[in-house]
């Protein structure tokens, strides 16, 4: 199974509407295809038509099993569509992170989502995997599970230079983790009749050559309605500019080998993890996996957060202290 995590941390970006409708066109190619929504907004499933109301036992209960998934591990996902099934979550995933949520205090924290993938592989060809928008354990858990990274960016004006920090920081997270992590790019929303996001797309093109997406996707109001239907645009209009867009995706992504991009190796400038730690009285201090006490963090910097989280969660330790960039875009 090649398992695929969509993430930005960058509202607006179509982040779910692309995590939703590539899946469901790897579907209709004929894949077995496992769509995870690792976002606590739970937009997968009202997009897909799965009442919250309905959703007993989520992803929040799932990760916290032992083994992950419990005893039926395929008992609870959603069939959407044929060959499309659903791992939903609902807002109950957002307190996994906090301090008594329950997934900070097992050893294996960031390995959870793997080790379900790793239960239910033999039944799916594909796994898509919607991130959150934030860092935090449920990011490190996607791209631990995680081959490659698919990042959307919207051919606005802010795009090229989001697209390289967000690309940027999954390469610090993915090396904190110990791996390398191939990235594509798509660009979405992208307006034929505006020169402005013509331009952008070409230098998004010029930027990351290799790895972006032949044909983006286009801002289509299909898209819109479809979700208000909670349907994929493979249910809802086949045959339409928005399911072709999504057709050159999914074949892009599966006749194509993704590579490691140089920018995902980016270092940042800014100051390194040793700067961001300070105790201010006993008892201020976290023990890592491996042994190492540190004070708490102070302030609120996501870069410090990002790398007090990835000690926390038993990185490898080096001779120097690594800088990690910010992941605001």
């Amino acid at each position: 199974m090649r398992t695929i995590a969509v993430v930005n941390q960058k509202g607006g970006s179509g982040k779910t509407t692309t995590a939703i409708n590539l899946a469901a066109t790897l579907a209709e190619r004929g894949e077995r295809v496992l769509l995870v929504d690792m976002d606590p907004q739970g937009h997968c499933a009202a997009g897909l038509g799965v009442p919250d109301t309905r959703i007993e036992f989520s992803l929040a209960q799932a990760l916290l099993c032992e083994p992950p998934g419990g005893s039926d591990p395929l008992g609870w996902l959603w069939e959407v569509a044929r060959g499309l099934r659903l791992a939903p979550c609902t807002v109950a995933l957002a307190g996994l992170e906090s301090a008594r949520g329950g997934l900070v205090s097992l050893p294996d924290r960031d390995r959870r989502l793997l080790r379900y993938l790793e239960r239910v592989a033999p039944h799916f060809d594909r796994c898509v995997i919607d991130c959150p928008p934030t860092i935090g354990y449920l990011t490190f858990n996607a791209l631990r599970a995680a081959d490659e990274a698919l990042v959307p960016v919207e051919t606005g004006f802010f795009a090229l230079r989001g697209a390289e920090r967000q690309v940027a920081t999954i390469g610090a997270l993915a090396d904190q983790v110990g791996r390398k992590l191939a990235v594509r790019i798509v660009p979405t929303l992208h307006r034929d009749g505006s020169q402005l996001s013509h331009d952008i797309l070409g230098a998004i093109g010029r930027k990351f050559t290799a790895h972006i997406a032949p044909t983006p996707i286009r801002e289509h109001e299909v898209l819109r309605e479809a979700v208000s239907y909670g349907q994929s645009v493979v249910a809802f209009a086949p045959g339409s500019p928005a399911h072709d867009d999504f057709r050159a995706l999914a074949e892009w992504i599966v006749d194509t080998q993704a590579t490691v991009s140089a920018e995902s190796q980016a270092v940042d400038h800014g100051a390194s993890a040793a700067a961001v730690y300070v105790a201010d009285g006993p008892g201020d201090s976290v023990m890592t996996s491996d042994g190492h006490t540190l004070p708490r963090l102070a302030g609120t910097g996501r870069a410090a957060e990002l790398a007090q989280r990835m000690r926390i969660s038993g990185a490898p330790a080096s001779g120097h202290e690594q800088d990690v960039p910010e992941a605001s875009v």
